[in-house]
């Protein structure tokens, strides 16, 4: 029954893009860099951090990023469809992965930015916003 449920899951979600998921919130993004106006970062700096904002929010909101564009030559995943895309000094990673937590089934989605190491060479250049939505349930009536 456990494998049917996994086939299931995975037809449904085949066909999936990332507007099939719902927005976290129905409040705006939190942007991840706070006040970047008056940061003191370089013009060139906040606009790469503003494109990458910008792209963190759009897949946060269900939507394709804006910016980055899609990697052709990166591996596909057999792992629901997460998708992979390049922006200016950044990599964005388009999670959609099935995932169970004890009894919860779910797909696992959001975004990854990780930045380019010349860019943010310190211990933290990744963000992420990953919420898990929990896969449709069977039907017992239905068998």
């Amino acid at each position: 029954m456990k494998e049917i449920t996994l086939l299931t899951a995975i037809a449904l979600l085949a066909g999936c893009n990332s507007s099939d998921f719902p927005p976290a919130h129905d409040v705006p993004c939190q942007t991840p860099f706070v006040d970047l106006a008056s940061s003191g970062a370089s013009t060139a700096d906040q606009a790469i951090l503003r494109e990458a904002s910008e792209d963190f929010c759009a897949v946060v909101a269900g939507k394709d990023p804006i910016h980055a564009t899609f990697d052709d030559a990166a591996p596909l995943p057999s792992d629901g469809g997460t998708k992979f895309y390049i922006g200016n000094k950044y990599k964005l990673t388009v999670l959609s992965s099935l995932s169970s937590f004890g009894s919860f089934n779910g797909t696992a989605h959001g975004p990854i930015i990780e930045f380019d190491d010349s860019f943010a060479p310190g211990n933290t250049n990744e963000i992420s916003s990953i919420r898990v939505y929990p896969l449709p349930r069977e039907n017992p009536a239905g068998r």
